[in-house]
């Protein structure tokens, strides 16, 4: 990619001054990346991978080849051949710019040979003092998948980042020089496991990272790295347990037990209970408490699905207190509306309770569709002696009967008469609405 920036010009004219991997850098990269393995078999021969030496020997995890003086893991595995690739980064600076150059190393041990190692550089990482980020790397191949399908053929020039340039480098390798700003912010030289790329970018732009770091809450820094979304929904909580002096030696025993307090409706400011001596057993015990109140709302949710939706609803006692205030205060002015004719009288429903009932009794929806919230409509029920007969929406709006229904929705024997009164006594309905 062609540079076009003022910014992208100074990179890639700063990225020609690099010096390429000198010999010394080579042979610590070959000493703390690649794999070192002696092969030993049954009879007790060892085998150096390194440099082809055999001797024989007691069985061990680790040994030191007699000829080459390297320290060897031992594998006893019928396996012969080996090939592994992985990254190391050399962390440099150059014309106030942060640089981390990604190499990628190639292993190749074979039983009867020398083993064989290659070197080359992927991509550098060009981080500004005010976080910005350009790559300097080697183009991809076309529809490769792999972190490390790099087309080797290719220079090392401008392009857009890719997730493969996210890689994280398994060892730094040489002295690691930084930009001022760097040091400013908090860093020295440990990395205390973090990714340099993650870790520079983060405490340049973030204060809350830059505070952590010069902090020493290492373990913090590493953890949000990974969970960043976690970070400021804790982070009064890290302010109160940085103020005490206390110290996290385990991020995801801690963000753990922040999560136990919040469900338990516990304060996470209190340095009481997030400033624990004991952070393992401070964790344990609130898991414990956490796991007692998820099963009591498990049996208690168990015992709901046992019950039917009008016990389910009454269970809910604020629920229904509520639902009660807001259809009295809706529908009060109705409640004293009485229609009689003989033995038919008919009434407005005045309670959550009676439309439960009158759901019940006929074997209706005025109580499941929730018709004491439609705001349209005033439900009245007709008695004879006392008996329930019929429901009946009326509309307020249009100021006519909706419908009359009896039990399983049918229509009731009585339902001329019904309509009949109701319809004689409309004068009634409209001055309660414009009382």
């Amino acid at each position: 990619m062609k540079p076009r920036t003022k910014l992208q010009k100074a990179v890639v004219k700063s990225a020609g001054k690099l010096s390429p991997l000198s010999d010394y850098q080579r042979q610590q990269a070959i000493k703390h990346t690649a794999p070192h393995i002696a092969k030993l078999d049954s009879k007790g021969n060892y085998v150096c991978l390194d440099c082809a030496h055999q001797w024989h020997g007691e069985k061990a995890e680790s040994v030191i080849c007699p000829e080459c003086g390297v320290k060897l893991q031992v594998d006893t595995t019928r396996r012969w051949n080996f090939r592994v690739l992985d990254y190391f980064a050399i962390i440099t600076k150059r014309d106030g710019f942060q640089v981390i150059r990604m190499f990628l190393l190639s292993t190749k041990l074979r039983k009867g040979d020398k083993a064989n190692y290659w070197i080359d550089e992927a991509f550098q990482r060009w981080i500004t003092p005010s976080g910005e980020n350009l790559i300097i790397s080697r183009r991809r191949n076309f529809m490769a998948r792999y972190c490390d399908s790099w087309d080797w053929g290719s220079d090392l020039e401008l392009r857009n980042e890719h997730y493969a340039h996210s890689v994280g480098p398994y060892k730094i390798i040489g002295r690691r020089s930084v930009i001022p700003e760097l040091i400013r912010n908090g860093f020295k030289s440990n990395l205390h496991e973090c990714n340099p790329h993650y870790l520079f970018n983060q405490i340049l732009l973030d204060n809350k990272y830059e505070t952590m770091w010069k902090v020493g809450q290492f373990e913090l820094v590493r953890y949000f790295i990974k969970s960043s979304y976690e970070l400021d929904r804790l982070w009064p909580s890290i302010k109160v347990i940085i103020r005490h002096n206390y110290h996290v030696k385990d991020a995801n025993l801690w963000c753990d037990l922040m999560r136990f307090l919040r469900e338990m409706n516990k304060d996470t400011r209190n340095p009481k209970f997030i400033c624990p001596e004991n952070l393992q057993a401070a964790h344990d015990e609130w898991q414990c408490r956490v796991e007692a109140k998820r099963e009591k709302e498990r049996e208690r949710e168990a015992r709901l699905r046992e019950l039917d939706e009008e016990q389910r609803y009454l269970h809910n006692i604020k629920k229904v207190r509520k639902d009660q205030r807001k259809y009295q205060k809706a529908k009060r002015k109705f409640f004293d509306l009485l229609f009689t004719d003989k033995e038919l009288s008919v009434k407005p429903l005045v309670s959550i309770q009676e439309f439960i009932d009158e759901g019940k009794h006929f074997h209706h929806c005025v109580f499941v569709n929730k018709y004491y919230e439609k705001p349209q409509s005033l439900i009245l029920h007709t008695m004879i002696a006392g008996e329930p007969v019929a429901t009946i929406e009326f509309n307020l709006e249009k100021m006519e009967i909706v419908q009359c229904r009896g039990k399983f929705n049918s229509k009731p024997e009585q339902y001329d008469r019904i309509v009949a009164l109701i319809n004689r006594n409309k004068g009634q309905i409209a001055k309660k609405i414009l009382a």
